[in-house]
């Protein structure tokens, strides 16, 4: 049985730290058996050692937005604030940012910095997880030889950052629950890929206890535009 005195996020930490290893030990045996058949492997074989990634790295996915959702930027958020160069701080996630279907559909992301240098006061972990939801969902919703362009520019006393794709877009019967949680918005991307319908959710949250302001601009069949602002300040009171 579970102890009383434990707090769901403590359980769910927990759990997760298990999960999290179950998963590490999978991806090592699937690894260690890709490379011993290597040579004898087809493509179907190939394939199979890929899904089992992917669907690990889902899963593994999946069980940090449970734990940030309940630890969670919702009413108490314990964020972590240092004032931030954010030019250099969206160069650098856009830069890392990868995902195995970016590779499949020759996906492609650009940044397009402002001239002007730009500090904030965030949370930078809490920021890059906004960033690599949103761009985690344009690459799932673009089709094959996309190209996503992230923006930064300055807007008076705010950072506005946009991601932009040329996906399938947004249906119209699914636009009202993107930021929900456990989204009904929830669909596969265009490769398969799965969604546990959480991404958004946390996003606004993490933007809102920053004090900012996201939202979205879709067309289907040409592409959606997400929209960050987070605000230039010295200090972030509560």
């Amino acid at each position: 049985m579970i102890n009383n005195v434990e707090t769901n996020e403590e359980v769910l930490t927990r759990i997760g730290h298990d999960l999290n290893g179950m998963i590490a030990r999978i991806r090592s045996c699937n690894y260690v058996l890709y490379k011993k058949f290597e040579d004898e492997m087809d493509s179907d074989s190939c394939k199979f050692y890929e899904s089992i990634e992917r669907d690990c790295a889902g899963i593994k996915s999946i069980i940090h937005n449970l734990i940030d959702v309940d630890q969670s930027y919702e009413e108490n958020p314990d964020l972590k604030l240092k004032i931030t160069h954010i030019n250099a701080f969206v160069a650098d996630v856009v830069k890392k940012f990868h995902m195995p279907s970016m590779d499949d559909k020759n996906i492609s992301i650009h940044f397009e910095d402002t001239e002007e240098p730009i500090h904030i006061y965030m949370d930078e972990n809490a920021i890059q997880r906004v960033v690599d939801s949103i761009l985690s969902n344009a690459v799932k919703f673009s089709t094959e030889g996309g190209e996503i362009i992230v923006k930064l520019i300055r807007y008076a006393n705010v950072a506005h950052i946009s991601i932009s794709d040329q996906g399938i877009g947004i249906p119209k019967k699914l636009r009202p629950y993107m930021f929900s949680k456990f989204s009904k918005a929830t669909r596969r991307g265009t490769a398969g890929e799965d969604s546990s319908g959480l991404g958004m959710f946390l996003a606004r949250k993490v933007v809102e206890n920053h004090q900012g302001s996201i939202w979205y601009e879709s067309e289907e069949e040409v592409g959606t535009n997400f929209f960050l602002n987070l605000p230039i300040k010295e200090r972030i009171h509560s």
